[in-house]
């Protein structure tokens, strides 16, 4: 008995859909910027963090203890929204005036939340133990939340699964054709740790 609901036709059939490879490539595209300025953010205020320096180490406190408790749909909300709390960016200097509506796009807004909590979780993971291991739970952890941009209407893949849901109605469906890719996703980047792991393993013993 088919379950009406499901519609396994509908879910192979939209798999390899013009639009959600589109939105595949997308959310692997801003993963590994994410990722990278992540990463880069949780080496530098992690040696902050460690500095005996009591300005450097309180601001790297600050920031792990604001980017990190502040739930990540939220930053996104408050990035995709920065132009309304601050509509003219002056930078100081008379004459300069910056729109931020127009500055700041979708796609930016996204990239910089996901960024700043993504790095402040990395504060935390990459002193402790495996560094390789630390970075392959961040570069999950980031996909994961990826997912969460499409609150800014960005075509994501689970943006471009929400839009083709208003046209076609098969909402059940196209939320398995999401699940699918994020199992395929999440299972290509655990392997790639796996493998670097075991690389640097072999490395280490020779």
């Amino acid at each position: 008995m088919t379950n009406e609901n499901l519609l396994p036709r509908e879910v192979v059939g939209h798999l390899l859909h013009p639009d959600v490879l589109a939105g595949v490539w997308f959310t692997i595209r801003m993963t590994a910027l994410v990722f990278a300025m992540a990463s880069a953010i949780g080496v530098v205020v992690g040696r902050m963090h460690r500095s005996e320096n009591p300005v450097l180490s309180g601001v790297a406190a600050a920031y792990v203890w604001v980017f990190g408790s502040v739930p990540v749909l939220v930053q996104l909300l408050l990035w995709g929204n920065i132009a309304l709390i601050f509509p003219d960016i002056t930078l100081g200097i008379p004459g300069v005036h910056i729109d931020a509506m127009r500055m700041v796009t979708p796609v930016q807004a996204a990239i910089a939340g996901l960024a700043l909590a993504m790095g402040a979780y990395a504060v935390r993971a990459l002193p402790e133990g495996d560094r390789v291991t630390a970075l392959g739970d961040i570069l999950v952890t980031t996909l994961q939340a990826t997912s969460l941009v499409s609150v800014l209407s960005i075509t994501d893949l689970l943006g471009v699964v929400q839009a083709l849901e208003e046209r076609n109605h098969l909402i059940v469906p196209l939320l398995v054709v999401a699940a699918i890719w994020y199992l395929v996703l999440v299972t290509a980047a655990r392997v790639a740790v796996r493998l670097a792991r075991v690389a640097r393993g072999r490395s280490q013993a020779h």
